[in-house]
């Protein structure tokens, strides 16, 4: 085992070193943040907001001039008609007014008139405004469930779990699919990368100088360990990066109190995902072992890239029937247990007895392809120079 593990540390240390890989894991989170933050600043902006003006053709609202918004009073100023509300506007008096068209009860929309778009601060003035000039005597508790008059709670019928509406919700139900769409990215990255090492080696003849010193095995192991390594490196950077700009891009919207993790998904994704993860490493160390040059072994990465994100295209079949016939076949297919498996969790509760399966036949499919690259790599080793049929 020492060995297998200064096989995957020398690999490391040599590929984590390479600009291509340095430049392709930081640039990427970089720029998610960045993307994050620019929402984020444009809303932390607390400067006063100019008054507001408005035009009620109805006859029938409440004069507000004054509503509470945040640590400040958001002014409004009524005006006759349109032209007066224009000529304001004009002379910066204003920083925008509210047209409220005769029909408005009849359904017909209210119309805002400004330079730029509302913000998000300002938006939630307006309701407020039109919330009081509908209900001006009505106290604030009404006005308080007027913001959100039907919450209702999910109540999960196998664990207990209660999850209230909103993005709370949808964080709930979408987090397994989102590991899933991330396992399938990682298979893909890491099959190219595993396909790409073995034959850079097989190049330099660096295999025939350390093999009257490791078994075959051992070498194949260290090498998948290594790349793996790398891959999970860098796959733990991107989802830093992409944690921290949702943060930024969600910062004030969401009580992160109210989000209930399914953990059972998380536990799942971990349990049949590293097995999963190494076994299309192995295969593609296997696949670089066969190809008989670089532009060879990158057509047979791409290949296997295909397998890895080709439980995404059976989506829709999950989906429309996530206890069916194919789902479950899908589920125990070694290639395709651990995608299709989380991508069923975000629609139904997968039976214990098919995760177990899965589990116990990719373990087996593991060792099965240990035990086939390690004869393929000695076959390679004592045919130099031959292609393998």
């Amino acid at each position: 085992m020492k060995k297998v593990w200064l096989v995957a540390a020398n690999t490391f240390r040599q590929r984590v070193r390479s600009g291509s890989f340095l430049i392709l894991t930081f640039a990427i989170p970089v720029m998610m943040v960045i993307a994050g933050a620019v929402p984020f600043i444009m809303n932390s902006d607390n400067d006063s907001l100019p008054p507001v003006g408005f035009v009620d053709h109805t006859g029938q609202l409440a004069p507000v001039l004054e509503i509470p918004l945040d640590d400040e009073a958001l002014d409004f100023r009524a005006f006759t008609d349109l032209t007066g509300a224009r000529e304001a506007f004009a002379r910066e008096e204003i920083g925008g007014f509210l047209l409220i068209p005769e029909d408005y009860f009849a359904g017909e929309q209210i119309r805002y008139y400004a330079a730029d778009a509302p913000g998000a601060r300002l938006s939630a003035g307006l309701q407020i405004f039109m919330q009081r000039a509908l209900l001006p005597q009505g106290p604030d508790w009404i006005l308080e469930r007027l913001n959100d008059p039907s919450d209702q709670t999910y109540m999960a019928l196998n664990n207990g779990d209660q999850i209230t509406e909103g993005p709370a919700l949808i964080i709930r139900f979408a987090a397994p699919a989102a590991l899933a769409i991330l396992l399938a990215l990682a298979l893909l990255f890491s099959s190219s990368q595993m396909g790409a090492a073995v034959v850079r080696e097989k190049d330099q003849r660096a295999m025939e100088m350390i093999i009257t010193s490791l078994r075959p095995a051992e070498l194949v192991a260290g090498k998948v360990l290594g790349v793996s390594l790398l891959s999970l490196t860098q796959l733990a950077i991107w989802c830093l990066g992409a944690l921290l700009a949702v943060s930024l891009l969600l910062a004030g919207e969401i009580d992160l109190a109210s989000i209930t993790l399914p953990w059972s998904a998380f536990f799942w994704a971990l349990l049949l995902g590293v097995p999963g993860y190494f076994l299309f490493a192995v295969i593609a160390s296997g696949l670089g072992i066969i190809a008989g040059d670089s532009q060879q072994a990158q057509q047979l990465s791409g290949l296997l890239g295909v397998l890895a994100v080709m439980p995404l295209w059976f989506a829709g079949a999950v989906v429309t029937a996530p206890n069916g016939a194919a789902a479950v076949a899908l589920t125990l297919f070694p290639l395709t247990a651990p995608v299709v498996s989380l991508l069923r969790m975000s629609f139904t509760e997968v039976p214990l007895w098919q995760l177990m399966a899965s589990f116990a036949i990719l373990l087996l499919s593991l060792f099965a392809a240990v035990w086939l690259v390690a004869r393929l790599f000695r076959v390679a080793m004592l045919s130099v120079g031959q292609t393998l049929s």
